[in-house]
């Protein structure tokens, strides 16, 4: 059984390689995006990439299965926490914001929400606190958006 090519909604998506992914070749890059990020980010326990419609996770990476199993479980509120800023960003008076990320500190765990180009996907990592690094951690984050543009979000 041949793979389905995803081709983008609009013409004017642009990629490194300039070539169509199949359905199974998108998913290995976003797996292997998802390792990467596991091995640069200081006191990793989790990044996943989920759709901004229902929350479900269309990668991961995760330093264990019990940070894993939470982190999952808590997907559906990660993208209410989404949904509720973008609301509280849209109703102030500064004219039109963009949401880009979102940091929630906790005393042993920190949370990093990035909100992808056109808001269709979101990551959440999740760093052990005293062991994290924002700085790098969100450079890497930064790094990503900017690298993988608005690929994703023009597949879907």
């Amino acid at each position: 059984m041949a793979d389905t090519v995803l081709q983008p909604k609009s013409t004017d998506v642009k990629t490194d390689t300039e070539v169509q992914l199949t359905g199974a070749q998108l998913q290995q890059m976003l797996d292997a995006h998802c390792q990467d990020m596991k091995a640069g980010m200081p006191g990793f326990l989790f990044y996943g990439i989920l759709s901004s419609t229902d929350g479900s996770i269309l990668s991961k990476a995760s330093a264990n299965e019990e940070a894993s199993r939470i982190i999952e479980q808590g997907s559906a509120f990660h993208l209410t926490i989404v949904d509720q800023v973008k609301k509280v960003v849209d109703s102030n008076g500064l004219g039109k914001l963009e949401l880009d990320y979102i940091l929630i500190e906790t005393d042993k765990i920190t949370f990093m929400l990035m909100i992808s180009a056109l808001g269709k996907f979101f990551s959440i990592t999740a760093l052990d606190r005293p062991k994290s690094n924002i700085g790098i951690s969100r450079a890497l984050l930064y790094k990503c958006k900017r690298e993988f543009g608005t690929l994703l979000d023009d597949f879907f």
